[in-house]
């Protein structure tokens, strides 16, 4: 029996015609097959259509995707430079935390259109931004500060310009610290939490904080006395509440919804050896809060403590040797232990128990992973010379500022729209 090709090509296409129209007119199958996609291919297939497009945007597909938060999978690494026209550019350097780069990374660099805007914080997945931009004013005869605060998920490259920030007097005033709040898993809605000086009077400062949802600021408490000792450029949420270190000894924090701040001792006394190591050591990382303590000379140890969840005390984590192993030669790694030039940029227990816990480690012309269990150093990446110049004049003291120079910025993979 002699078969027809040409109408067996076209009765096949009406088959897989159908087969494709079924597939997209059934959501339940066709959400089950793009909760199996990598994110970049699941970003690429929204432009198949309006429908996929809505359903894969929608805040319930991507909980559903994502039951538990995604664990950090690398560093964005702020460097600053000069160029002709403008006096400084920043730049995003992305490092993986994947040692066998068997994932391509998402990115290579992030930059952004306006070669002033600058990272200040970063949370589960959401980095807020500013441009800055100060003027001198002919009538008053001072700098006016003029910023623009967004928030910006680099994953989808989208973004939301905040409503401007303004006192009673209708001039913005410069924030002493400005935190993003933000857990996909309770809501896809975020909120900003500022602090900065009342208008007129910096022996008080107030707290206003922005909510996506309302699309507005609203004043949180009563103006208090000046906090000149704590760190507000550095906020850590957990626990439904924002945690700053006070270089006196405390941990100051804000219930969110509460109104109103509490502090609790830190785990050991600072000193001024100390106080400079410890520019930010507080760390959040699968539901826990932990404050890093290191200690040198004359050996290199680094103590972690857990905070309890009702506030009551902190418990000894971990106890990390940083030594070397005896029989490591890279001289990278020697020049770490020997002249203490490094930066410990952040602290991840990775996924769940099962995972070990490890260290990203910066040191001259390199970055490690330090995994805890193992005591073993695994190289992640190699700086450039010009790299190096525009981050290490100040990242000799231990610890980087975590959300601030010479600026480290954890990346989550999120489909979540700022």
């Amino acid at each position: 029996m002699k078969t027809n090709i040409k109408k067996y090509r076209k009765f096949k296409q009406q088959i897989d015609q159908n087969s494709a129209t079924d597939l997209a007119s059934n959501a339940d199958v066709l959400t089950e097959i793009l909760f199996r996609l990598p994110i970049r291919s699941l970003l690429r297939s929204k432009c198949v259509s309006k429908d996929w497009r809505s359903l894969i945007s929608d805040h319930s597909f991507a909980l559903r995707r994502n039951p538990n938060p995604n664990p950090p999978c690398g560093l964005f690494l702020q460097r600053v430079r000069t160029s002709n026209i403008d006096p400084f550019v920043f730049e995003y350097d992305f490092v993986s935390f994947n040692v066998e780069n068997e994932i391509n990374p998402p990115f290579e660099q992030v930059s952004f259109n306006d070669s002033e805007s600058l990272v200040l914080h970063s949370c589960k997945g959401l980095m807020l931004c500013h441009s800055l931009s100060e003027y001198y004013c002919n009538v008053s005869k001072e700098i006016v500060y003029n910023p623009q605060y967004y928030v910006y998920n680099p994953t989808i490259n989208r973004f939301e310009t905040l409503p401007k920030l303004e006192g009673g007097d209708g001039i913005p005033r410069r924030p002493r610290g400005m935190t993003l709040v933000y857990d996909p898993l309770k809501s896809h809605y975020y909120q900003i939490v500022c602090v900065r000086a009342v208008s007129g009077n910096d022996d008080l400062y107030e707290i206003e904080i922005y909510s996506s949802k309302s699309k507005s600021w609203r004043k949180c408490g009563k103006p208090f006395a000046n906090q000149i000792d704590t760190e507000f450029m550095c906020g850590v949420y957990w626990n439904d509440a924002v945690h700053w270190i006070n270089t006196k000894g405390f941990l100051v924090y804000l219930k969110i919804g509460e109104d109103h701040l509490d502090n609790i001792r830190l785990p050991v006394e600072p000193n001024a050896r100390n106080i400079k190591k410890h520019c930010y050591p507080l760390v959040e990382g699968r539901d826990c809060l932990l404050y890093m303590n290191i200690y040198s000379p004359p050996s290199l140890m680094l103590e972690i403590f857990e905070m309890r969840r009702d506030y009551s005390d902190w418990g000894v984590a971990f106890q990390i040797d940083l030594e070397p192993h005896p029989e490591t030669t890279d001289s990278t790694i020697l020049q770490l232990y020997l002249n203490k030039k490094f930066v410990i940029h952040c602290f991840v227990l990775g996924e769940n128990k099962e995972d070990g816990p490890f260290l990203v480690i910066e040191v001259p012309g390199k970055i490690f992973r330090y995994s805890i269990d193992s005591n073993k150093y695994e190289e992640l990446c190699e700086l450039d010379e010009e790299f190096q110049m525009c981050r290490f004049t100040v990242a000799d003291d231990g610890f980087s500022k975590l959300g601030r120079w010479p600026g480290a910025f954890m990346f989550y993979e999120s489909l979540s729209h700022p």
